[in-house]
């Protein structure tokens, strides 16, 4: 089969895929109470650079002019691309843990989800900046791999300072993430509400 025509093919069977199971397991959602869980800016991410070099690999494979289906090379770039992706994903999910078990952390994650594109461009005060700039860099990244695939019929290297690039915005996120839902007592009105409220009913002396 045409290889351009396997990778639209593919694209849009995985991203079919990817969303069936986000409907029936929440596959690309936070860890979250809410009834509408938000959409998570590391598994999207993860499951984002998945589709295109599984997309890459299929087409190369299956491509008519490979009749012996021999499988590609995979470049040290993409593995390393798809090594931050898998780490941010862990990292997060280890924030997320360490989060449900603190008492004095309001996970904003446990409100309901808006869209996927708002969802993964918020954090507990709103669209953020550094969410934004991992936003972009994977998009545009992820089009050049597919343009560089489809032109050049080749698994692409990236450069060190790209990869550089991606790894930082990644890295970025996953270090802000462990911060973006910690108040102290003394910031959290929540919080200071609770407290107050406990202390009130303790204040209040005994019957009798």
């Amino acid at each position: 089969m045409n290889l351009h025509f396997l990778m639209v093919l593919w694209l849009i069977v995985y991203f079919l895929i990817i969303a069936y199971l986000d409907m029936k397991f929440q596959l690309l959602r936070d860890t979250s109470t809410a009834d509408k869980k938000p959409y998570s800016l590391s598994r999207v991410q993860l499951a984002w650079w998945m589709g295109f070099v599984l997309c890459a690999f299929v087409a190369l494979v299956f491509d008519k002019n490979n009749p012996d289906f021999s499988i590609p090379t995979f470049s040290d770039g993409i593995l390393i691309i798809l090594g931050i992706s898998t780490g941010t994903t862990a990292a997060a999910s280890l924030t997320d843990v360490s989060d449900e078990t603190n008492d004095q952390v309001t996970r904003h994650q446990n409100s309901n989800g808006t869209n996927l594109i708002l969802d993964i461009l918020s954090d507990k005060g709103g669209a953020s900046v550094h969410r934004l700039q991992a936003v972009f860099f994977n998009l545009i990244f992820a089009v050049w791999f597919f343009l560089k695939v489809w032109n050049e019929k080749i698994i692409p290297d990236l450069e060190p300072n790209a990869l550089i690039l991606l790894g930082l915005s990644s890295g970025t996120y996953a270090a802000l993430k462990t911060q973006e839902n910690k108040d102290t007592s003394g910031s959290n009105p929540d919080f200071k509400a609770e407290k107050a409220d406990d202390k009130n009913e303790n204040d209040i002396p005994p019957v009798g």
